[in-house]
């Protein structure tokens, strides 16, 4: 399977909003955590999948400007959903990269997301200098 890289791009009107909605309550609910990608994925799927929107969990790497985290994010509609990472947050931006480079550690990055709501994270659009290129992962692929 071929590695995808994805654009920033809006979801359409309609499903935009119903997601945006879903994922407003679900954070109230339980707040998204940079630490746990993995159940990030999973809780936004489920979302996706009670609104009948496709989805597929894809794994690679966020360029972050010259540092490149391993990630899990989902693909829905062609367009990245990352509830994980608030990534229109500079200062978790920073923090990110120097975990890349060692100089951070796991509860630098919880503490930099603590208090970013969706609004600060990516459900389709994301900042224009960043990038993520992945591929689906294994049980993704085996449904296509």
């Amino acid at each position: 399977m071929r590695t995808v890289a994805f654009r920033s791009q809006p979801l359409p009107a309609p499903t935009a909003r119903a997601l945006r909605v879903r994922l407003v309550d679900e954070h109230g609910r339980e707040p998204f955590s940079a630490l746990d990608a993995r159940g990030c994925v999973r809780r936004v799927a489920a979302i996706a999948e009670e609104l009948g929107l496709r989805s597929t969990v894809y794994r690679g790497g966020l360029d972050l400007r010259g540092s490149e985290v391993d990630h899990l994010w989902l693909d829905v509609s062609g367009r990245v959903v990352d509830v994980a990472y608030p990534l229109f947050v500079e200062e978790f931006v920073a923090v990110l990269r120097g975990y890349v480079a060692g100089d951070a550690g796991p509860g630098d990055i919880a503490s930099a997301a603590a208090l970013a709501g969706v609004d600060e994270r990516v459900v389709g659009e994301f900042p224009a200098a960043l990038a993520y290129r992945g591929t689906p992962v294994w049980s993704a692929r085996a449904r296509r």
